[in-house]
C-alpha cells in the first residue's frame, strides 16, 4: 500500500473498508505465475536465502532435515540433519539456529549445516517460525505453547528477552527499526503489538477468528493478517493498531502472508487447500489464486524482491512464484533530473519568530511549486491525519499536530496548491521513549558524566556558533553550509557518543530511517523533472544534502532564490 497522497483533492479511502467477494481469476490471468515447483522432502515449512539468492534452505519437520535447494537448478543438493521437527532456520554470524518445535528448543548449526556440540537452546514449548528478516541483529520466535515471544542476538545465537503474547501466539513480523513485533495469537483471535524497546505491550487488538499469520508491508503502514477461521486478510494500521481493511474470499484457511516489494499485493496462502490468494492491496481485492500444491504451509519473499517461494507441507515441494511481467526497477528510467529544495525547520519556533514564522513557510512553499512535499511525518501516521482535516478540517493526531509547518502549512495550502504529500519520517514512538529514557539514566549515571560533560559541552559550542553566524531563526542563515557546520558540532559528539546504543534513535540511525524513506520516494519519481520540496527539523539538513549529493538524479535547489522571491 503507498503512502503517497494527493494533497489537493484525496479523499481518503483508508478508512475501515470491505470488499465484496468475487470469483478470482484463474491462474493465467493475474500478476503471478508459478515458475518452478521442487520436491524437497517431507513437510517443509520456513525457508531461507543465501546471500547471493541462488540457494534456499528449506526446515522439512517430517524428516528432521534441512534440504539445501539450489535455485538455479531446480533441485535439492544436500540435506542436513537438523534434530527434531525443525520448523524454521536462521542464520547466525557463524552458522545457523534451527527451531526444534516438540524439543522446545533451538539447535545450532554449523555453516556447513554439521551440529555444534552443545549447541542447544532452551526456550520454551512450541518454538515455531522466526520472523521473515531479522532487524539490528535481532530476530524473534514465537513460542506457540508457552504464549511467549522470543528475542535472539544473531551474533551470539543466545535469548536475549522474552515477552508475553495472547493464547496460542503464531509466527509474528518486526518493523524496520525494532520497535515493535506483531503476532498473531491464534486461539484468541487477537493481534499483539509488542513494544520491544521498551518491554511493554502496546494493543492486543481482536481482528478475526483463528488468525495464523501475518505480514507488514514494506512502508511498515499497515500489518496483513490472515484469518484462518474467516477466509478473509484484516489490515491493520501500525500506529493506531486498529483495524482499516477487510478483504474477503479467499480461499479455505488463510495461514501465511508476505507482501511484495512494492506493496501493491499480499501472496497468501490458503493451507486448508491447494492454493494461494493474491491480494492487491490498492483494491482491497482478491485478484488471482494459483494452484500449486497440497497444504501451502509458510511463504517467503526471495531477496530479489520479485520472486515469492511457498512451501507446501503435504506435497512436499516448494513453489516458486514470479511476477508475470517484470516491472521497471525502481528509478529505472531516463529523463531530466529531480530538482530538490530541502527546508530546515524549526517547528514551534515558526509560531513567534518574525523573521522565519508561519508566513513566511507558507511563501516559501507557493514559491517553490512542489509536486512532491516531503515530510517529516510518519508513513503510519499520515492517513489518519488526512483523513481528520478531510473530514473536519482539523488535525488530532499528536505526532503531526507537533508541527505547526503542518498543521498551519501544509494543511490550508492544500486546498491552494496541487502537491502530493509524501510521509517519510522513519520516526517511531517506541524508538522516542526508549531514547529519552537512556539518556535521562546516562545523565544521572555517575560513571557516564565525562561523556554527558563532553556532551553539554558540544552543545554549548554548537549553539555559540550557531549565534556567532546569525540570528537562530534567520531563514537565510539556517541555509547554509556554515550553519550545518555549526550544528554538526553539536551532532557529531551525539553521534559518538550514543549512536550505537540508542539503536534505532541514534542519530546516524534515525537519519538512515528517514532518508531510506526518502530515496524510495526519489526513486519513484525519477525522471519525470519533477520538484521535490523536503522539510524537516534543520538538524537534519546537512545529514540529508550529503546523502543527496550522491545522487546523480537529483539537482539540488538553493533556497535563496525563493527567499529573493518572497522579498525575506
Amino acid at each position: 500500500m503507498r503512502s503517497i497522497y494527493r494533497a489537493a483533492a484525496a479523499s481518503l479511502s483508508l478508512a475501515i473498508a470491505a470488499c465484496t467477494p468475487a470469483e478470482p481469476p484463474s491462474d493465467s490471468d493475474g500478476p503471478f505465475e508459478i515458475a518452478a515447483t521442487i520436491e524437497v522432502g517431507e513437510a517443509p515449512h520456513g525457508i531461507r536465502f543465501s546471500g547471493d539468492g541462488d540457494t534456499a534452505y528449506v526446515a522439512l519437520s517430517g524428516e528432521g532435515r534441512i534440504a539445501v535447494v539450489d535455485l538455479r537448478a531446480e533441485t535439492v543438493v544436500e540435506k542436513w540433519d537438523a534434530g527434531t521437527t525443525p520448523l524454521d532456520l536462521i542464520q547466525t554470524a557463524d552458522g545457523w539456529l534451527v527451531t526444534q518445535f516438540r524439543d522446545s528448543t533451538l539447535i545450532r548449526l554449523d555453516a556447513s549445516g554439521a551440529a555444534v556440540p552443545g549447541g542447544t537452546v532452551m526456550v520454551g514449548a512450541g518454538p515455531s517460525l522466526f520472523t521473515p528478516d531479522a532487524v539490528r541483529g535481532r530476530a524473534w520466535v514465537t513460542l506457540e505453547f508457552a504464549d511467549r515471544l522470543v528475542e535472539v542476538d544473531l551474533e551470539t545465537g543466545v535469548v536475549t528477552a522474552d515477552y508475553a503474547t495472547g493464547d496460542r501466539p503464531y509466527p509474528g513480523d518486526a518493523m524496520f527499526d525494532g520497535s515493535h513485533v506483531f503476532v498473531p495469537n491464534l486461539e484468541d483471535g487477537t493481534v499483539t503489538a509488542i513494544d520491544v524497546l521498551n518491554d511493554e505491550i502496546d494493543a492486543a487488538t481482536s481482528v478475526c477468528p483463528g488468525p495464523p499469520g501475518g505480514a507488514l508491508t514494506p512502508d511498515h503502514v499497515t500489518y496483513v493478517v490472515a484469518c484462518g477461521g474467516s477466509d478473509e486478510v484484516v489490515l491493520l494500521n501500525t500506529a493506531s493498531f486498529e483495524v482499516v481493511g477487510r478483504v474477503a474470499g479467499l480461499g479455505a484457511r488463510p495461514f501465511s502472508v508476505t507482501v511484495t516489494a512494492d506493496g501493491h499485493h499480499a501472496i497468501v496462502n490458503n493451507a486448508g487447500g491447494t492454493t494461494v490468494s493474491v491480494v492487491d492491496l490498492d483494491a482491497l481485492a482478491v485478484v488471482q489464486e494459483l494452484e500449486i500444491g497440497a497444504q501451502p504451509i509458510v511463504v517467503r519473499k526471495h531477496p530479489d524482491g520479485a520472486r515469492i517461494l511457498v512451501a507446501n507441507e503435504i506435497a512436499g515441494t516448494l513453489s516458486v512464484l514470479r511476477p508475470t511481467s517484470a516491472a521497471p526497477s525502481p528509478g529505472a528510467s531516463s529523463g531530466p533530473r529531480t530538482e530538490v529544495v530541502v527546508l530546515g525547520m524549526i517547528h514551534g519556533q515558526h509560531e513567534t519568530s518574525a523573521a522565519f514564522g508561519l508566513d513566511v513557510v507558507r511563501d516559501l512553499v507557493r514559491a517553490i511549486e512542489p509536486d512532491y512535499w516531503l515530510t517529516e511525518i510518519p508513513p503510519n501516521r499520515w492517513p489518519s491525519a488526512w483523513k481528520d482535516f478531510s473530514e473536519t478540517g482539523r488535525v488530532s493526531e499528536p505526532r503531526v499536530r507537533r508541527f505547526p509547518e503542518y498543521m498551519d502549512g501544509l494543511f490550508p495550502l492544500a486546498a491552494e496548491i496541487d502537491f502530493e504529500v509524501v510521509p517519510t519520517a522513519g520516526w517511531t514512538e517506541p524508538m522516542s521513549d526508549f531514547r529519552a529514557a537512556h539518556l535521562q539514566a546516562v545523565s544521572e549515571d555517575a560513571s557516564r558524566q565525562a561523556d554527558w560533560s563532553e556532551y553539554q559541552a558540544a552543545n554549548a559550542a554548537a549553539d555559540s556558533a550557531i549565534r556567532a553566524g546569525g540570528p537562530p531563526d534567520d531563514p537565510r542563515w539556517i541555509h547554509t553550509d556554515e550553519y550545518d557546520a555549526a550544528y554538526e558540532l553539536r551532532l557529531a559528539t551525539y553521534n559518538r557518543l550514543f549512536n550505537d546504543e540508542l539503536g534505532p534513535g541514534g542519530w546516524d540511525n534515525i537519519n538512515r530511517s528517514h532518508f531510506a524513506l526518502i530515496a524510495a520516494a526519489l526513486d519513484e519519481h525519477r525522471g519525470e523533472g519533477a520538484r521535490v520540496l523536503i522539510t524537516y527539523g534543520a538538524g537534519h539538513r546537512g545529514w540529508f544534502l550529503r546523502a543527496l549529493r550522491e545522487r546523480p538524479d537529483v539537482e539540488l535547489l538553493d533556497v535563496g532564490p525563493f527567499l529573493d522571491a518572497i522579498g525575506r
